[in-house]
């Protein structure tokens, strides 16, 4: 299942060192489009910046056709499902969950259900969420684009060590485009482990 790309969504395009333009998915493909005219051998990257996630739009045709391609692109929905709406899933958990869900007095969904809620309501949960879903923004950006830096692999182990000052070192010779973007999406999570 997909879903149209809504207003609300922005996207970044991107050359090997610099941001060509942010903003709707057809500003993005336009801009990278015209990046690649004038540099064929060169790439560009389009990213979601809601997940970071890259764009496979394909960049063929006139302005008239990229811009319409652009406007119809279909983006997969986020992982989550809509709230209210339920859907089934399978779980795999061993006997001794199954023996203590047994002792609970409840169903296994309801336990299950009430477990979860009081997790998303723990301020250190909240935390530790938020810290998750940085770094993986912040992984998922410098994956794409920051590969082949120098420093890159230091610069993931102090992203996932929570080390502040050590992904900023590691970043500072990054192109700055490239840096401004990686220190912007991991600034929460330093927000939230500072005390």
């Amino acid at each position: 299942m997909v879903i149209e790309n809504t207003r609300a969504d922005t996207f970044s395009a991107f050359s090997e060192a610099h941001c060509l333009a942010q903003g709707s998915l057809v500003e993005a493909a336009l801009a990278a489009r015209s990046y690649l005219d004038q540099h064929p051998a060169r790439r560009a990257l389009i990213l979601q910046d809601s997940t970071c996630n890259t764009v496979d739009l394909d960049l063929s045709g006139d302005e008239d056709l990229l811009a319409r391609k652009a406007e119809h692109f279909m983006i997969p929905p986020l992982a989550t499902a809509e709230i209210g709406s339920a859907t089934s899933q399978e779980i795999t958990l061993l006997p001794r969950h199954w023996q203590w869900l047994s002792t609970q007095g409840s169903s296994p969904s309801a336990v299950l259900r009430k477990l979860i809620d009081q997790a998303r309501h723990d301020p250190q949960q909240q935390i530790d969420d938020l810290i998750r879903h940085h770094q993986n923004l912040t992984y998922r950006f410098c994956q794409a684009l920051c590969g082949d830096l120098p420093n890159y692999e230091d610069a993931m182990r102090a992203l996932f060590a929570g080390d502040e000052t050590g992904f900023e070192d590691c970043t500072r010779d990054w192109p700055q485009d490239l840096a401004c973007r990686a220190q912007s999406l991991s600034k929460p999570i330093w927000q939230a482990v500072s005390p």
